[in-house]
C-alpha cells in the first residue's frame, strides 16, 4: 500500500511540475534531497559502528550479563511460568540492548526470544501470554541514553539535542507500566 502512496506522490509531483513549467525545480529538489539523504545515512555509520562495538565489548566482557541480573526479578515477575533459563536470558539480553540504546542488537535477541517462545507455544496460530507480554514490553522500552535520537537531532540542527531524553524515559516507564497492567489483565481473563 505504501508503495502506491509513494508512486502517487511522485507522479503528482511530476505532473504538477510539468503543468507549472517547473520541471527544473523538481529535478534540482530530487538531486539535492538525494545527496542530503545519502549524507544523512552515512553520518550514522560511524555512530552505529561505535555503538555496536561498545555493545560487543560490553557483551564480551560480561557487563551485560552482570547488568541483566538486575533485570532478572523484573523478568520473573513478567514471566512467572517461564522456567527455561535460555529463553529468560535471551529476553533479558533483548531488554538490556534496548536499555543501552542498541536497537539493532535488541532486534536480534528479540527475534531469537520470540522464536523460542513460539516453539514452546507449539507454533499455534495464537500467541501465548509470554509472547504477548514480551512483544509489548520490548516495544515499550526506551534507551537510557538514546544515542540515535540525539544524533538525528544534532544533525538536523537542534539547539539542545539531549532535551528529549528525560521525557522519552518518563514516557517509556509509563508505557511499560500500562502495558504490563493490560497484559496481566488479559492473562487473567484468558482460559
Amino acid at each position: 500500500m505504501i508503495n502506491y502512496v509513494w508512486a502517487l506522490i511522485l507522479i503528482s509531483s511530476i505532473f504538477f511540475s510539468f503543468i507549472n513549467g517547473n520541471l527544473d525545480v523538481l529535478e534540482k529538489a530530487i538531486t539535492e534531497s538525494s545527496s542530503l539523504a545519502v549524507e544523512f545515512v552515512l553520518s550514522f555509520c560511524g555512530i552505529m559502528a561505535m555503538w555496536s562495538g561498545l555493545m560487543e565489548i560490553a557483551h564480551g566482557s560480561g557487563l551485560i550479563k552482570k547488568a541483566s541480573k538486575v533485570l532478572l526479578p523484573f523478568t520473573k515477575l513478567l514471566f512467572p511460568h517461564q522456567k527455561d533459563p535460555e529463553i529468560l536470558s535471551t529476553i533479558i539480553m533483548s531488554f538490556m540492548a534496548n536499555i543501552f540504546g542498541a536497537g539493532n542488537s535488541s532486534t536480534v535477541f528479540a527475534l531469537k526470544a520470540m522464536e523460542k517462545l513460539d516453539e514452546q507455544n507449539g507454533r499455534k496460530q495464537q500467541a501465548s501470554n509470554d509472547m504477548c507480554m514480551f512483544a509489548v514490553v520490548n516495544m515499550a522500552f526506551a534507551p537510557l541514553f538514546p544515542i540515535m535520537t540525539i544524533e538525528i537531532r544534532s544533525l538536523t540542527g537542534s539547539h539542545d539535542p539531549y532535551s528529549t531524553t528525560l521525557p522519552s524515559l518518563v514516557t517509556s516507564i509509563i508505557t511499560i507500566i500500562i502495558s504490563i497492567i493490560v497484559c496481566k489483565y488479559y492473562e487473567r481473563k484468558s482460559p
